[in-house]
């Protein structure tokens, strides 16, 4: 308890960086989420659409342009759609003129979409591409489903097909075999499938890193703590040193996990992160990790720059190597002994077992046994 109500002190005279650090990971991530998504939003096309029919077919254009990623869809009725056009507000605009679903249905090809553009259309070529080519699948379904008719009606076959029914048939066949999905193989063997999402940063690997680099700062007491003008007092003091740091360092430990699950609630309820057992005890696990590493480091120095210095280089370091960030599988692939050399790698796996939580145990275990002389 008198050691409780000492650190209580100090808390209670540096109370603001010490909530700082505490929410820095929650506050950071949450950041960084929250930008990624807003410049991904702002950083799409805008491209307006105007649709004058209510048919199924153009229905289905409509909602494939607008999953596209890259591309902010404008619903817009012609006349505004093109006065936002020479207004500069819309990159292009594609109308979809009535008679659409007919004129496929016809195997006609001509003024199915009207596509307008201004001189600062920097995305009209490959946007107009990409509407084409989902043009050019409806007009290959309709002239298939005639030919399979056509085949039906001379050969005489048992199951009689109608247009409707073989385009139904082709857009099942197509979602069930993922059709317009390629797996490449590289000359090791190993298979990359394309992938059309954008990329996001995992709110636990952000957290991951943040922590690491809260926790470090925050393990800055020991170095101001061990000085030669406090050590001698512990000769004259019922409690050793090395016990009077290991209580601290618990105290912080149980302060810190207490904010991880305050992240954990935070993150589910703002950002809706799922919430497991797997999950909990992963953080657990690497939250006495980070606690052991960051006292076994703070022990190791005197000087408080030089252990800030360290402190980025390794937060950087396991930044881009931990794939928390970018992904690392080829290189794992690689050299599968880069993750065990990670700290932060099982946690982003879910993994309780850590081989640097043995690590630092060991190595706090022999400190600790380890007899030290001061002179009073």
């Amino acid at each position: 308890m008198n050691i409780l109500q000492t650190r209580l002190i100090h808390w209670k005279r540096q109370w603001v960086s010490l909530l700082f650090w505490l929410l820095f990971p929650i506050i950071s991530t949450l950041l960084i989420i929250q930008l990624t998504s807003f410049i991904q939003e702002d950083s799409k096309v805008p491209v307006g659409i105007v649709l004058q029919e209510d048919t199924a077919l153009a229905t289905t254009l409509y909602e494939s342009i607008k999953q596209t990623p890259l591309i902010r869809v404008h619903d817009l009725d012609e006349h505004e759609a093109l006065a936002q056009l020479e207004k500069h507000q819309l990159d292009s605009v594609f109308v979809i003129h009535n008679g659409y679903e007919a004129n496929i249905q016809k195997n006609s090809r001509n003024h199915l979409i009207t596509s307008y553009r201004s001189d600062l259309s920097f995305a009209y070529t490959p946007v107009k591409e990409m509407i084409v080519s989902f043009v050019q699948q409806d007009t290959g379904r309709s002239k298939a489903a005639y030919i399979v008719k056509d085949l039906s009606d001379t050969y005489g076959g048992g199951q009689q097909w109608n247009w409707k029914d073989v385009v139904s048939k082709s857009v099942d066949i197509q979602k069930k075999e993922d059709l317009l999905r390629t797996t490449f193989s590289f000359t090791d063997g190993s298979p990359t499938a394309s992938d059309d999402e954008v990329i996001q940063f995992k709110p636990w690997g952000l957290w991951a890193l943040f922590s690491l680099l809260s926790t470090l700062l925050l393990f800055d007491w020991l170095i101001k703590e061990n000085r030669l003008s406090i050590l001698p007092r512990f000769a004259f003091i019922r409690i050793s040193f090395k016990n009077y740091m290991l209580q601290n360092a618990l105290f912080y430990t149980i302060l810190c996990i207490i904010f991880d699950g305050l992240a954990l609630l935070t993150f589910y309820f703002v950002i809706h992160e799922p919430i497991s057992l797997g999950l909990i005890a992963a953080m657990l696990s690497y939250r006495i990790m980070l606690n052991a590493g960051a006292f076994v480091l703070a022990i190791c120095f005197k000087n408080l720059y030089l252990y800030y210095s360290t402190s980025f280089a390794l937060v950087l370091l396991f930044a881009i190597s931990s794939g928390a960030i970018m992904p690392i599988d080829g290189i794992i692939n690689r050299v599968p002994w880069v993750e065990f050399l990670n700290p932060i790698y099982p946690f982003l796996q879910n993994n309780v077992v850590n081989l640097w939580l043995l690590l630092f145990a060991v190595w706090i275990i022999s400190w600790y046994v380890r007899k030290e002389k001061f002179d009073a």
